[in-house]
């Protein structure tokens, strides 16, 4: 089995079959906005009535046994009506997923889901409210109004206020041991913001700086530092409410020698950003972890969860989740095609989609066919601030050397022998969808042109020397190191093929793979020539809050100019001072962080996105593949057709708490 999934077997029928498949695969998106702020507000939308509530089987079993309060009680006064995908729910059943991490929820999360503030609708650019009822933004762009959602409880029947988020902006936030360094994210105009409470239910947050940006931060659940505490149960490990001796002795029965760093463990959310994975940590999620172990983690429903089906259902419908931890992508590939997973995704390649539809009637389950919102699958990044080697730094300089890189690669090559034929051959650029997008930017220098590429290095003196490779000024041989982890996209197999063009073009190409946690340092250390990762942050998501491959950001995933990045993000206070294209780029980005206008917020991003089609910072190969999602055939209320990519959370816009097991 192992072998097969090595196997990348590419017949002219399957090709086509898929081809014809992926396609199709762009989906559609209904005008519902997937969900409701209220109740009065799907009626006045379908004209349908909703006059009454109901609850899981085993819920009712706990109001008889006075366990808990009547499903009336529990749910706001104004819960949110989800619109489910196919059709109204069963409720029950257990539902098993995977993870490779041990602090990641992994594909768990494409049953979990999150919940924000606000959140993006279906239609994937869309932001509407969701823990808060409503916001309004003054014309300004410095004063954000959040008005909550009255009623609302945390899983354990606590009432979820302001009060909340007051504590994370005074007893963490402020808290210089909890938070020595405050986020650039919530200092506009380089001045940490101010947190008010209005009352109750309303919130204000305001800025020194215009930030019109700001609700779709918080739409997108991970754009910003968590902002959501239960005040009520972490008081208990917080000096403010609880004597210092009690927590020192707290946190030395725990194996800790500081309050802080027990607080930290007891209130982070897992990696993945979904809830806690700590079972005493109330939670506002549809899911709450009741168990984590070496094994895993198990999940049961949230009694208290605030949002209903459009019959009055109290979600969500599934009653358990159970995720494993396994090994490694293998195993979880033979995990799913073998039937054990209820929905997997992550670790799913387009290169085995044969091998998963054989599988399809013995696994019992269906291949869902999405399409990514990747930019570029695989790109490589040659970075400019690199200071091992001075000559090759001054030709990574060279727009023409980059560009000659570019022309080299022969992306059609790549789509049909590593995505089958459903990708397309791109630059990396935001993806058609995109408000911001341009065809041009997409084309910019992604013809295969070799004979081009031989020609401007041939101008840039480099001559090949009598073994066929190219002499750099200095009289040594032109050699250059790509460094990669295989994860999430076939970065072995096109990295490979690339290695292949570039050496055809007279450039010594060696390739290394490595462990990400290394990559991560080496990437963030400026130790590498040419760094490879995928282009997720290029939809109307991502790309205005996210700017790392067309802006210089600092992150473990960015390689194209670590030092510039850091001078930017610490305005000159470290790395190396960047050219005035630069400079001028940040200040593009910086407009577009404060401005009000999508008109001109649009307009500020083509010309952000003009800059990299010109230069070339990072070079794509091929965007938009499909991408394959192993579904079990009981699953149900999981659109057939949808958008895959960190930019959605892969399911967040279509409201896993409204899946259900069909019997």
């Amino acid at each position: 089995m192992k072998k097969q999934l090595k196997c990348s077997v590419i017949l002219s029928l399957v090709g086509l079959l898929l081809l014809s498949t992926a396609l199709s695969a762009f989906p559609q998106q209904k005008k519902s906005p997937g969900q409701y702020t209220s109740i009065a507000a799907y009626e006045r939308a379908t004209g349908r009535k909703i006059n009454k509530f109901n609850e899981a089987p085993v819920l009712t079993e706990f109001v008889k046994q006075g366990k808990l309060p009547v499903v009336q009680k529990r749910l706001p006064s104004d819960p949110v009506v989800v619109e489910p995908v196919e059709e109204i729910g069963e409720y029950g059943g257990t539902a098993q997923t995977f993870s490779r991490n041990p602090s990641h929820y992994y594909d768990g999360l494409l049953l979990i889901g999150y919940e924000p503030l606000l959140r993006i609708a279906r239609d994937g650019s869309t932001v509407i409210p969701n823990l808060a009822k409503a916001w309004t933004l003054s014309p300004d762009g410095k004063t954000l109004t959040i008005y909550l959602r009255r009623g609302l409880k945390w899983s354990d029947g606590y009432p979820f206020t302001a009060d909340d988020i007051l504590f994370w902006y005074e007893d963490i936030l402020l808290n210089d041991e909890l938070t020595p360094v405050k986020p650039a994210d919530w200092s506009p105009g380089g001045e940490l913001m101010k947190v008010k409470k209005i009352n109750d239910y309303t919130v204000q947050f305001n800025f020194k700086a215009s930030y019109g940006i700001i609700p779709l931060r918080l739409a997108f659940a991970r754009s910003l530092p968590l902002c959501i505490y239960p005040k009520h149960y972490l008081k208990q490990f917080h000096p403010r409410y609880t004597s210092k001796e009690k927590l020192e002795e707290l946190a030395k029965k725990e194996g800790f020698d500081a309050w802080y760093k027990l607080f930290a463990v007891k209130s982070a959310p897992t990696s993945g950003w979904g809830p806690s994975d700590n079972p005493d940590m109330p939670v506002l999620t549809a899911f709450k972890c009741i168990k984590k172990s070496t094994n895993g983690w198990i999940l049961e429903r949230n009694p208290y969860y605030w949002k209903i089906d459009t019959a009055g259902n109290q979600l969500p419908y599934i009653d358990r989740i159970v995720i494993t931890l396994l090994q490694d992508t293998e195993t979880m590939n033979m995990k799913a095609i073998s039937g054990e997973a209820t929905i997997a995704g992550n670790d799913l390649s387009t290169q085995n989609y044969p091998l998963y539809k054989e599988n399809t009637r013995t696994g019992n389950y269906r291949v869902l066919t999405w399409k990514s919102v990747h930019g570029s699958s695989v790109h490589y990044m040659v970075n400019q601030t690199y200071q091992e080697d001075p000559v090759l730094r001054n030709l990574f300089r060279d727009k023409r050397f980059r560009i000659a890189l570019s022309l080299a690669i022969n992306r059609d090559e790549i789509n049909q022998m590593v995505f089958l034929g459903t990708g397309e051959p791109r630059q990396l650029t935001v993806v058609p969808q995109s408000k911001y997008y341009e065809e041009k930017f997409a084309k910019a220098y992604a013809e295969y042109n070799p004979q081009k590429a031989d020609q401007i290095l041939d101008e840039l003196g480099l001559k090949r020397g009598s073994d066929g490779y190219r002499i750099r000024p200095d009289g040594k041989r032109l050699e250059i190191l790509i460094e990669y982890t295989q994860t999430e996209t076939p970065k072995r197999e096109v990295t490979e093929l690339v290695q292949h063009y570039w050496e055809s073009i007279g450039i010594k190409t060696a390739v290394k793979e490595i462990e990400n946690s290394l990559r991560s340092t080496r990437y963030q250390g400026n130790l590498v020539q040419i760094g490879v990762w995928h282009a997720d942050a290029c939809s109307d998501i991502l790309f205005p809050v996210d700017r790392r491959w067309f802006v210089p950001g600092y992150t473990h995933d960015t390689t194209w100019a670590p030092l510039w990045a850091q001078w930017v993000d610490s305005n000159g206070k470290a790395g190396e001072e960047p050219p005035q294209e630069i400079k001028r780029l940040r200040n593009l980005w910086d407009q577009m962080q404060a401005t009000t206008s999508e008109k001109t917020r649009i307009r500020l991003g083509k010309e952000i996105l003009k800059v990299q089609a010109e230069n070339l910072w990072c070079i794509g190969t091929v965007g938009l593949p499909m991408q394959p999602v192993i579904v079990k055939n009981n699953l149900k209320n999981i659109p057939n057709n949808g958008l895959w990519g960190y930019d959605l959370l892969f399911t967040y816009t279509c409201n896993p708490e409204q899946f259900f097991l069909k019997k």
